[in-house]
């Protein structure tokens, strides 16, 4: 458990560090090592004991989320055009953790987007693969903000509502659980709609015309 009195020194720069860390989650891939729900659930259980605000606090996780996303995009862009890319196509091979999640976007398009935000590894990779395959950011950024603003917001009354006890289920459970509690709390939101995001972008690929190039997202859509 964190003291009050640090939470209480840091002020306005304990929603700095919550944005950072969100926003690097996706964009440095830290999430690989540390899923983000277990920063947000700690965070929440303090706005849950009123050493945070928790407008405040949600308002850091949407905003990290989306800028997280779209410089991951940005990174994925850029380095496309970069000759290393070379080493991030032999990774994508069929059947790796990484090829899943290229497959997961090329056939999805926005769903895959809005969908992997609330799935761990996919979540930390899939903007820079977005990005990396030619995805338009046009197209990108409403499915990466409604997905930041559900994920950030259920996972912040999961941990609002449940007060110390997110904080005992981090010491207990460890990262692995904790994530799995924040997870299914904004994937329970999430289902509502994502159906009609998949009907939607299915409506819309079927209406659109086939490009005549180039890279594999523009192949797929």
């Amino acid at each position: 458990m964190i003291p009050a009195h640090l939470v209480e020194t840091a002020g306005v720069w304990s929603y700095v560090l919550v944005f950072a860390l969100t926003a690097g989650e996706t964009s440095a891939f830290i999430g690989i090592v540390l899923p983000g729900e277990t920063l947000i659930l700690l965070a929440a259980a303090l706005a849950g004991r009123g050493l945070l605000d928790p407008v405040a606090l949600t308002a850091a996780v949407v905003v990290g989320g989306i800028a997280g996303d779209s410089l991951g995009y940005a990174l994925g862009h850029w380095y496309e055009h970069r000759p290393g890319a070379q080493w991030l196509r032999r990774r994508a091979r069929p059947g790796s953790r990484t090829g899943r999640a290229r497959d997961f976007l090329v056939r999805r398009g926005g769903a895959a987007v809005f969908t992997g935000r609330f799935v761990g590894f996919v979540r930390s990779f899939l903007p820079f693969a977005a990005g990396a395959l030619g995805m338009p950011y046009r197209q990108f950024l409403p499915y990466s903000a409604s997905a930041s603003l559900v994920w950030g917001t259920g996972s912040v009354l999961a941990g609002y509502f449940l007060g110390s006890s997110a904080e005992r289920l981090l010491s207990t459970v460890g990262v692995a659980g904790a994530t799995g509690v924040a997870a299914a709390a904004a994937i329970a939101a999430g289902l509502l709609i994502v159906r009609r995001i998949r009907r939607r972008t299915r409506r819309r690929s079927q209406a659109a015309t086939r490009p005549a190039v180039a890279r594999p997202f523009d192949r797929a859509a």
